[in-house]
């Protein structure tokens, strides 16, 4: 039904589709009626944005009035995530560890990722808090739901949940279309490194968080799942735990073949060789440790696929890994968008 026949449908039910036709003919020509009707035109039902809803990784369910215009993420992958769906206009706060992609450095700290400060929060007038969902914020949650303040808490520790998000953002953003595109395109470059390495030989690896004591990753990690599709494999793939402490007899009984030491921003451990016990390593002893990123690779985020590539280059230096613009392409198209919020 037209918008005409919509208010000949409340205004004058009882007449027969004729008549209806022969009085709108009359009522809009009538310089009268003229204003009255044009009101009730004005004052039609339109299409509205659907009020999106979500729920937390918490279990709490978030309702929000409208799209949010002024979001302040303290989850560095979040914030990333924004921007590749085109949406980091959005942003109007961000923690001291976003730092990626480099034009988020223009929008206002309002300092850590846990604990949040409130005051610093609130005042970047926020209509969405994105948080970690971990015991160090349950106190931040609850002060943002007693001020009533929108608050996400969401975790993301592991690809499953790097999905989840990004379709969540799509949900809460009115961008759908664009998060179910980006994630196929983050899958695609997975399955290509995949691809790429399952013919070729895995060797045993150890994956060094950090020393003293030694840390690693369990098969809890989203980095026991990368270094598999990377075309390695985790020598404690069997602890469940995403960061084990381990001992320093259980990795030379284990015996890796390449030891990975992050390096970078959040890397600097002392090298294996310079420990002390660690020359009983195979890997250490014959001079495989190789460094990796860590600014790359210690972020569940939208360059996860190159995260997966750069480690198959290190596990794999022999093989010509090409780059990819899968996941790139997917970014710029969504920046390019003239779309508005």
């Amino acid at each position: 039904m037209g918008e005409a026949g919509s208010i000949a449908g409340s205004v004058i039910p009882a007449l027969s589709r004729e008549r209806t036709g022969f009085l709108l003919s009359r009522i809009f020509t009538s310089g009268a009626l003229a204003p009255y009707l044009w009101g009730l035109v004005i004052a039609a039902p339109v299409c509205a944005q659907p009020a999106p809803s979500t729920t937390d990784d918490l279990g709490r369910v978030l309702q929000l009035n409208a799209p949010p215009t002024r979001i302040v993420s303290l989850v560095p992958a979040i914030t990333e995530l924004l921007y590749a769906l085109g949406e980091g206009d959005r942003l109007v706060g961000r923690s001291v560890w976003d730092d990626q992609p480099a034009q988020v450095l223009d929008v206002p700290s309002v300092g850590d990722a846990l604990r949040a400060d409130a005051e610093r929060v609130l005042a970047r007038n926020p209509d969405l808090v994105i948080l970690y969902a971990g015991s160090d914020n349950a106190r931040s949650v609850e002060q943002f739901e007693r001020l009533g303040v929108p608050a996400l808490a969401i975790r993301i520790d592991d690809l499953a949940d790097l999905r989840r998000n990004t379709l969540r953002l799509g949900v809460l953003l009115d961008r759908d279309e664009r998060a179910i595109e980006l994630w196929a395109a983050i899958d695609r470059e997975l399955d290509a490194v995949g691809a790429a390495t399952a013919g070729l030989e895995h060797p045993d690896v150890y994956y060094d968080i950090a020393w003293p004591p030694a840390i690693t990753v369990g098969s809890g990690s989203y980095l026991d799942t990368l270094i598999a599709i990377a075309g390695g494999r985790n020598i404690f793939h069997d602890l469940g735990t995403p960061s084990p402490q381990v001992s320093l007899e259980a990795i030379v009984s284990r015996s890796p073949e390449i030891v990975l030491l992050p390096g970078g921003v959040d890397g600097g451990s002392v090298a294996p060789r310079q420990r002390p016990g660690w020359d009983a390593v195979t890997a250490v002893r014959e001079g495989s440790v190789r460094t990796v990123d860590a600014a790359l690779l210690h972020r569940l985020g939208p360059r996860i696929g190159e995260a997966a590539r750069s480690l198959a280059r290190a596990l794999h230096p022999e093989v010509p890994f090409p780059e990819s613009t899968e996941t790139g392409s997917t970014r710029r198209s969504a920046d390019d968008s003239d779309d508005s919020p």
